[in-house]
């Protein structure tokens, strides 16, 4: 794709190369748009956005489900030039009103199955003027007398003329918010050649074409689904099934039934395919490829089992930073994209040699490729950023011939007795014990100073293991100084709506635990 071209130009002209060729599917109904139909769709929303007495500043929230809707406004946003603000449809209380109120947006989008939450912070929302409502008109009326109500369908021009843009593509698109699993969500401003580089880039590794079908369950508010499903099927003239959330159950029917080529292992999505009851559908789909990192399966495990192709790792990109570095079709390594710059760093920002793990750190060779800074948080972006470098957080290394390798989060090393220890490395290793579906490791004060290893497991329905047997798994298979000292099983672990691990949740849990709060996990 040519630069200086935006997203709302780029809809415009795939919507005319492609026409009538489906572009999006909702997985639940079946419901199919065309490429031509859905431009029209965003043309006649931008059109009726236009009218509407309460324009707002210009930043748009939205915190809707999947739905074709909700992308219909995403784009028509992009061709007024205004700024979609994706707010994260799980959020409550502090979070939700923390992520409303940073942008001092006026405008909202949102559904009746959000009006509980919005209730209970409205009080806090003292910029909030509008609701842009999908369904629960009349419910929302009477529980928000003082917000102008707008009934989305009834907003909608006949008008169905493209609205040319005038911004430059570097210009900001977009606010999406990091996970947060860390630390406060930022929100990341991103601009349209953020999102048309991160999508352009995914094409040639996974070998896109106009006949492939890609399945994507996850929160539009957050980047994989926007910039690394839709956006790089949509430029290719390939269709996107959209599912509201991950369903295990529904999973491979769905799959099947729509003909998917190729999907996204985000989160734990991959242990929960492998961790499964065999089924005789899961070898019955038309799927040629998948990718998922860290991956936690053994790839050749996961290709026997499914009959497809797991991209063996290697890629790595961020809400923050963007695609950085492309998978490899079959080498663990990947390769970092020309338009960015990547080092290895120790503690004190000095580069290390070829081979040696440290934090990646990146900047761009090109302008617009990056988030330009958190919104509202000068002192996270200069953090962030400092030394002229952007900081992942992420430990990696580059070899001799430049290739890249993911290791795991610096909030995930973990100092044991002199040892930096690999959580991610810990739970791939109790993973291969049967039985176990999930695992997170985390690092808990020691007697003696520094950590030791703590670990939390989900079992497979069926299975019936006790810590003894885990940990005797863990002495046989991992270095003496990884064995956790402590393992608790669990019935779930709590997630991020991306399907992170919120390990924040269980360092408090093993707090509470050992204050006496709560009663000890069995030994």
């Amino acid at each position: 794709m040519p630069l200086q071209i935006t997203l709302g130009e780029l809809l415009h002209q795939l919507a005319h190369e492609h026409m009538h060729r489906p572009a999006i599917t909702m997985a639940e109904s079946g419901e199919t748009i065309s490429y031509i139909q859905f431009e029209r769709l965003v043309n006649r929303v931008a059109h009726g956005f236009q009218s509407l007495p309460h324009a707002g500043n210009g930043y748009v929230g939205i915190m809707h489900e999947n739905a074709i809707s909700y992308l219909a406004m995403a784009y028509a946003l992009k061709k007024l030039n205004r700024v979609e603000v994706s707010i994260n449809r799980a959020f409550r209380g502090a979070a939700l009103t923390r992520m409303i109120n940073l942008t001092e947006c006026q405008l909202l989008m949102t559904s009746q199955q959000h009006l509980d939450a919005l209730a209970e912070v409205v009080d806090d929302l003292p910029h909030l003027r509008a609701l842009i409502l999908t369904s629960g008109h009349n419910a929302a009326k009477r529980r928000f007398p003082h917000l102008k109500i707008i009934d989305f369908e009834q907003m909608q021009s006949s008008d169905e003329s493209h609205i040319t843009s005038t911004a430059h593509d570097t210009d900001l698109a977009t606010i999406m918010f990091t996970s947060g699993t860390t630390g406060v969500s930022k929100g990341c401003r991103l601009s349209h050649r953020y999102a048309v580089r991160t999508a352009e880039n995914m094409i040639k590794p996974f070998r896109l074409t106009a006949e492939d079908v890609n399945y994507t369950p996850y929160p539009l508010s957050h980047v994989g689904p926007a910039y690394y499903d839709i956006l790089p099927s949509l430029m290719t003239g390939g269709r996107v099934v959209l599912r509201d959330h991950f369903s295990l159950t529904c999973f491979w029917p769905e799959v099947i039934r729509h003909e998917v080529t190729w999907f996204m292992c985000l989160g734990s999505v991959q242990q929960l395919l492998y961790a499964a009851p065999p089924s005789p559908l899961e070898r019955q789909h038309r799927v040629t490829r998948a990718w998922a990192t860290p991956a936690p399966v053994p790839k050749a495990d996961f290709d026997r089992r499914f009959g497809l192709h797991l991209l063996p790792g290697g890629g790595y990109g961020s809400t923050d930073a963007g695609w950085v570095v492309t998978p490899q079709w079959d080498h663990n390594g990947g390769i970092v994209l020309p338009h960015y710059e990547v080092a290895i760093m120790d503690e004190h920002d000095n580069p290390l040699p070829a081979g040696k793990s440290g934090e990646m750190v990146i900047r761009p060779r090109e302008a617009g490729i990056m988030a330009h800074g958190y919104f509202g948080m000068p002192q996270e972006t200069l953090k962030a950023q400092r030394n002229l470098w952007f900081h992942t957080g992420d430990i990696g290394w580059l070899d001799a011939d430049g290739l890249f390798y993911f290791s795991c989060r610096m909030s995930e090393r973990i100092r044991v007795k002199g040892e930096m220890v690999s959580a991610f490395e810990v739970e791939e290793g109790v993973l291969t014990l049967d039985g176990i579906e999930d695992a997170a490791a985390i690092g808990i004060a020691a007697a003696h100073g520094e950590e030791d290893v703590k670990l939390f497991v989900t079992l497979k329905p069926g299975y019936r293991l006790d810590t003894a047997a885990i940990d005797a798994h863990c002495r046989k298979v991992m270095a003496k100084f990884m064995v956790p000292v402590e393992i608790e099983i669990c019935d779930s672990l709590p997630r991020t709506p991306t399907g992170k691990v919120e390990k924040a949740r269980l360092a408090e849990a093993h707090i509470r635990h050992a204050a006496g709060h709560m009663p000890r996990p069995s030994p």
